[in-house]
């Protein structure tokens, strides 16, 4: 084993030099850099309806508008560790690309989790192994919400895997992964029209890597790139057979988030015409085709809303937000496919005794809510 190396946090914008996108094909061509290539960032579908409401809704800490666009920006570097479980690249120094790791940095904000770190007099430092396979040219895409999370595989990876795709950097930096589940080699054929190299090694040594800085939580802010990503899962997959499907995203079966009358909810939503499905037991491209023939999608937050992205123009979606976990990113989604998204907040926690003992026993339990249902159906009513 090596000497244990000081991990420091660097962000791209501050260590990499801007050039533009004749000196960056140059530099990427010639495996060359350090270099950064900012990408010009349009609104894409940017659909603007939508509407908010629900009892607790001036708990909802965000601006009353759609989320502002983050920009993006293609990477080169060269001599670098990475890390393919966490997505972090770093110098052998310690200095760590903040957008490439930005993901398990907001797990462990010392980075304490990577493998071979240990914290030291408050400081980490990683200890690497004394044999590290080493690859010529490669690009990172794989943020490490991405591993297992299907909201930030296809909003944070997919878009980055895109962004390289677009400037022809794949075919010289061929895409690198952790070992990827068959849902996710089958929308990254989607998205890129290529497989990826699948690492088993913990680290690895990379001569010249590419990644682009939309790793780092795009979910939150994505722009017209998420829509071109989008047009081209949609471009692949399953062609729609029907249109105007009702569907709720049911939740009944998670134990992070429990919404305790969710079965009271879909009992009331079946009279309405809706479908109660369950997405993660379907495939990817089985999601997709059911998104493009929605009408309307309602569900709780979670990462089956993802599939917003890929309901039709004029579409509309209901996410359900308890109120000590609100956030933007459905909205955002939903904004890039062109359909309108309705916001309704309500008030949590319950108390944990209101919570079924089967969900409360289960790792990962957070908290539990109820959702007021005459309110929420006139809210649904309203969208029908």
């Amino acid at each position: 084993m090596g000497q244990p190396t000081p991990l420091r946090i660097v962000d791209e914008v501050n260590v990499l030099p801007a050039v533009n996108a004749e000196v960056f094909a140059r530099e990427a061509a010639e495996a060359g850099g350090p270099a950064r290539l900012d990408l010009p960032e349009g609104e894409g579908a940017a659909a603007e309806a939508f509407a908010l409401g629900g009892a607790a809704l001036a708990a909802w800490p965000f601006e009353h508008r759609p989320p502002s666009v983050r920009p993006t920006a293609l990477c080169l570097t060269r001599d670098v560790l990475h890390l393919p479980g966490f997505g972090a690249i770093l110098s052998p120094d310690g200095a760590v690309l903040r957008a490439s790791a930005g993901e398990a940095v907001e797990r462990w904000p010392d980075l304490s989790g990577l493998p071979g770190a240990e914290v030291v007099d408050g400081v980490t430092r990683l200890t690497l192994p004394d044999a590290i396979p080493t690859l010529d040219r490669a690009s990172v895409f794989q943020a490490w919400g991405g591993n297992f999370n299907y909201g930030h595989f296809v909003l944070d990876c997919l878009p980055s895997l895109v962004a390289l795709d677009e400037q022809g950097l794949l075919v010289r930096y061929p895409p690198i992964a952790p070992p990827l589940a068959a849902w996710q080699r089958d929308l990254v054929a989607m998205a890129a029209g290529r497989p990826v190299r699948e690492v088993k090694a913990k680290v690895v040594r990379i001569a010249a890597a590419a990644h682009a800085t939309s790793m780092d939580h795009y979910l939150h802010g994505p722009g017209d790139l998420l829509a071109r990503t989008r047009a081209r899962i949609l471009a692949a997959a399953p062609k729609p057979r029907t249109s105007g499907r009702r569907l709720y995203f049911s939740r009944r079966w998670h134990s992070m988030r429990v919404m305790v009358n969710e079965t009271a909810l879909e009992t009331a939503l079946r009279a309405r015409g809706f479908e109660i499905v369950r997405p993660e037991r379907l495939s990817a491209a089985e999601q997709v085709r059911m998104a493009q023939e929605a009408g309307i999608i309602v569900g709780p937050t979670g990462a089956a809303m993802t599939n917003a992205l890929f309901a039709p123009a004029g579409a509309t979606i209901v996410e359900i937000q308890p109120r000590n976990f609100t956030s933007q990113w459905v909205w955002a989604a939903a904004r890039q496919a062109g359909v309108e998204w309705r916001g309704y907040v309500c008030a949590s926690p319950v108390d944990p005794g209101a919570v079924a003992w089967r969900h409360r026993l289960r790792r990962g339990f957070r908290f539990g809510y109820e959702v007021p249902l005459d309110d929420f159906l006139a809210f649904v009513d309203a969208a029908l």
